[in-house]
């Protein structure tokens, strides 16, 4: 998820951008920290021929960079001096994400961050870097005229040949965590690899392929079409990720778009217009026709309106909610049907939402979100996979992948990724050259923050198991 900072009388808050973790969109997480540079290469800027610089101009540069970027302080952190460090070029392309404070932030968040090797030449620094879960990650800058010209952060995986060689290191992340590996043959699951499948842990947006499930199942019975228009209103607008909370009042889009920016964007007040008008109880119904093994894990079935309010609301309902009865559950959601949020606040202090809280302050201990297991997030692809309007379906899944496969392996890769504060969930649908179908998914769960550094690390170790199938 990429978030412009919002402007208040001149000055940003690095706390605005910590939000981008909440129920993010990113295709295998991708934590941004990537501009204008291929995977693989050092510098935004493509010289043709080579440029003849000072040694160690980068030095100072990195210095600096690396200062914030290990800071205990992150508040102490000056909006203005981040601002004069980049190149103008630079500031343009993470302009979506707020300018270089989005991958500061964003590296921030898998703290704390050491620097365990640095190697500066000329106008280059290789920086390697280990989160707090242990997580190396390898950073690359380049200083252009004294000032940042490009950043790039991607974790180094190891090399791993076998389902086990993954369990071992996403276990390593310390976290609660499922691995689960399925064949799919006409709508059901035999699994091929279990590490904890049937543990019930947070989905985050993975619970959005319900909601496209309760659509696709309206759809073919003839009460919604694809076509039909849904209005935006500010009353039932979300919080980030996506774009429609920053869209004007009135703003109208088909089913068929919200669907679409629900599964590729994860666009959480498409998701709760999709809601709307399917119904609550639509969606649960969705959940057991898929099979589930603990549809009381996800009743009643929240919009991300109210996950965000009940969980990081000024006030939050965390008590309320966390030793409630299901009856007395949907009693507190009638409570605050009538709440809104201000997703694009002038001053986040004052904002409807606690977006510090929102980074910092997991809510899964206090029983806020949608949670299954992985057994249940392959009923839930599969049941997709032939269900109602499964061709479109299909297509929607489609949109962002969510990593690299071998085309000559594999035709077609479907996918919904999810991420709240110390909640990392992710699903593929893929098919092989034979037709076949498989599930791979994961779920890693803490009850302290997950950074989008280890959300990457851990998503491109399970895609690559896709190649021991």
């Amino acid at each position: 998820m990429r978030l412009a900072l919002p402007r208040n009388g001149g000055h940003r808050t690095i706390v605005a951008v910590v939000v981008a973790l909440g129920l993010t969109a990113c295709g295998s997480v991708d934590p941004l920290l990537e501009s204008g540079a291929a995977r693989g290469a050092a510098t935004t800027s493509a010289e043709s021929e080579p440029v003849e610089r000072p040694a160690a101009a980068v030095t100072p540069v990195a210095d600096t960079l690396l200062g914030w970027i290990t800071t205990t302080d992150p508040l102490s952190i000056d909006p203005v001096a981040v601002d004069a460090l980049a190149t103008p070029e630079l500031t343009g392309e993470l302009a979506p994400i707020g300018g270089l404070l989005g991958p500061i932030a964003q590296i921030q968040q898998s703290a704390p961050i050491t620097v365990t090797d640095r190697v500066d030449e000329g106008s280059e620094s290789t920086v390697t870097l280990r989160t707090g879960r242990g997580t190396a990650v390898t950073l690359r800058l380049a200083a252009e005229g004294g000032r940042l010209a490009g950043i790039q952060a991607l974790p180094d995986t190891p090399d791993v040949a076998t389902f086990a060689d993954v369990d071992a290191a996403l276990l390593a992340l310390g976290a609660r965590t499922s691995f689960t590996v399925s064949r799919v043959d006409a709508g059901s699951c035999t699994t091929v690899h279990d590490l904890n499948s049937g543990e019930t842990l947070p989905l985050a947006s993975v619970a959005k392929l319900y909601v496209l499930g309760a659509v696709a199942r309206a759809v073919d019975a003839g009460t919604l079409t694809w076509d039909e228009p849904l209005t935006v209103t500010d009353a039932r607008k979300s919080a980030p990720s996506g774009r429609l909370q920053l869209a004007p009042e009135g703003t109208v889009v088909t089913v068929r778009e919200a669907a679409d920016a629900m599964i590729a964007i994860s666009d959480n007040t498409a998701t709760d217009l999709l809601i709307d008008r399917v119904g609550r109880a639509a969606v649960e119904a969705e959940v057991a026709a898929t099979g589930s093994s603990d549809v009381a894990a996800l009743t009643p079935f929240l919009t991300t309106r109210e996950f965000f309010l009940l969980g990081w609301g000024r006030p939050d309902g965390r008590a309320q909610w966390r030793d409630a009865s299901t009856a007395e559950r949907r009693q507190i959601l009638a409570g605050i049907a009538d709440r809104t949020i201000d997703s694009n606040p002038v001053d986040p202090a004052t904002a409807d939402l606690d977006y510090v809280g929102i980074a910092t302050r997991p809510a899964t201990a206090d029983g806020i979100g949608w949670y299954a297991s992985g057994s249940d997030l392959c009923a839930a692809l599969a049941s997709l996979s032939v269900g109602p309007q499964n061709d479109v379906v299909r297509q929607i899944l489609a949109q962002n992948p969510g990593g690299q496969f071998d085309p000559t392996r594999w035709t077609y890769a479907g996918y919904k990724n999810g991420n709240a504060p110390g909640e990392v969930a992710g699903a593929w649908l893929l098919t092989d050259t034979a037709g076949q179908d498989w599930v791979i998914s994961t779920q890693l769960a803490s009850d302290t923050p997950i950074g989008p550094l280890d959300n990457a690390y851990a998503f491109e170790l399970v895609t690559r198991s896709s190649a021991f199938l």
